[in-house]
């Protein structure tokens, strides 16, 4: 599982990376004009646009101060106490927040678009569909995340009770999800990409519930509402780097690469190239980082199908969006 465990440490080594090495001596002289603080809920291929503004950061103008977390229970956790300017994470954390009444936020732009996880079973189980989950433990990445919400949205859709039928254990990130599989400490629990594929082509698991292409607006940009208000051109300048890493992420292959490999060291660039394709054609179509009704409406029905909240406990999307351009 070392592909696994390079993400982390490939992660790691991000956090508070602000500017390219390519910057010229006068660029990196000039004050940033806008710095964010952003959290995200546990980093995976998918948040490679958002990384890759450090590419962008010095000729925009713009510094990130980085910080990951395991699970979006605890990212927003630490967003809703004070911490941060700017959350990544699933749409479930904003209809949380405002369901509890723990922060006024609001989505201004979405970089995944697909629910991503997908729900696996150790190979070495006899764990064939959903109903074979009953009396089993799930692995998940934390309490509160979205991937709770999608064990607990398809177990229900097959019938089971997620409270009384299965038990849901947290193994953080997406490496530890692999390892717990793989040493079986769980006889299921989600993946994502790229340990997914891996997983898969190495036998170690088989695909139970496959939601990795469903629409749906997994990782989310949110802020706070009054921030938005008393900036909101600082945060259309983010959204709209952002989409100029998408753009570049899709069309320039030499850079996908660069920023791909600084993340995934280990990777080979068959895989890397594989997992880009994938994702400019799965993860983050269409690329503009616009939250449509669609994927708001697909949200919503997720999300009061997991039983956490009822349809009318959930806002409307002009009330939640404020897609920034």
């Amino acid at each position: 599982m070392r592909f696994c465990q390079s993400i982390a440490s490939g992660l790691l080594a991000l956090i508070f990376v602000t500017s390219p090495a390519t910057v010229s001596a006068q660029q990196s002289a000039a004050k940033p004009a806008y710095s964010f603080s952003v959290l995200e809920a546990t980093p995976a291929f998918h948040s490679l646009p958002m990384l890759a503004l450090r590419e962008f950061g010095s000729e925009f103008n713009l510094k990130l101060d980085y910080m990951d977390l395991q699970g979006g229970g605890e990212t927003g956790a630490v967003f809703a106490g004070g911490h941060g300017d700017v959350l990544m994470a699933g749409i479930d954390k904003a209809f949380g927040f405002r369901h509890a009444g723990l922060v006024d936020a609001k989505i201004i732009g979405v970089v995944l678009t697909s629910a991503n996880w997908s729900l696996v079973a150790s190979a070495k189980s006899n764990i064939r569909t959903m109903a074979d989950l009953k009396g089993k433990t799930v692995g998940i990445s934390g309490p509160g995340s979205s991937s709770d919400m999608l064990v607990r949205w398809a177990v229900r859709k097959a019938g089971l009770d997620p409270e009384r039928d299965i038990q849901m254990v947290a193994l953080g990130s997406v490496a530890n999800l692999y390892a717990g599989l793989e040493n079986d400490r769980v006889p299921a629990g989600v993946l994502v990409q790229p340990c997914l594929s891996r997983a898969v082509s190495a036998k170690v698991v088989n695909v139970i519930g496959d939601w990795e292409s469903m629409s749906y607006p997994n990782s989310v940009i949110m802020v706070r509402t009054k921030d938005l208000k008393e900036n909101p051109e600082k945060f259309a300048f983010l959204m709209r780097s952002l989409k100029m890493a998408l753009t570049r992420m899709r069309d320039d292959r030499q850079f996908a690469m660069r920023v791909a490999k600084k993340v995934y060291p280990t990777l080979s660039d068959a895989d890397l190239n594989t997992q880009l394709d994938h994702a400019i054609r799965v993860l983050w179509k269409p690329m503009d980082g616009v939250m449509t009704k669609e994927l708001y409406e697909n949200a919503r029905s997720v999300f009061v199908g997991s039983g956490r909240l009822k349809a009318s406990e959930i806002p409307a999307m002009d009330d939640m969006v404020v897609n920034l351009r």
